[in-house]
């Protein structure tokens, strides 16, 4: 199973057609509650939010969307410690998405390489 990253759902959102193509390859989709939130907060910020919101709201009405709840917590905050530690911090939405990602045992898919990368343990795939 497949967790997707925001900027493979905002593809999609956006008729891209390499996103559309690689969608037939993603079996029993699913997203995590941050990158929910990050598609809505991008449609509050379009210049139709209304529209937006029905165009994501029918995207996430698609798939399950996975929790941010306690082994998660305790998995993104070690990830954080890690990389503030090495001088090396990555935006902390993804360090949450991350940790949800890992303690569901998923594979991650992303074009964002040079975020997700430098966290180990994370099963990711670029699209």
């Amino acid at each position: 199973m497949t967790i997707l990253d925001t900027d493979y759902l905002v593809a999609l959102l956006r008729g891209d057609a390499d996103a559309a193509a690689y969608a037939d390859k993603i079996k029993n989709p699913k997203t995590t509650i941050i990158n929910a939130f990050e598609l809505y907060y991008g449609a509050d910020r379009s210049t139709k939010p209304d529209k937006s919101h029905i165009e994501v709201n029918s995207l996430l009405g698609s798939m399950d969307i996975l929790r941010f709840e306690m082994p998660a917590v305790l998995t993104s905050a070690k990830i954080q410690a890690e990389l503030m530690n090495a001088g090396n911090p990555v935006n902390i939405l993804d360090v949450l998405i991350a940790g949800i990602v890992m303690v569901n045992n998923e594979e991650f898919l992303t074009r964002n390489v040079n975020h997700f990368n430098r966290i180990k343990g994370l099963n990711w795939k670029e699209w």
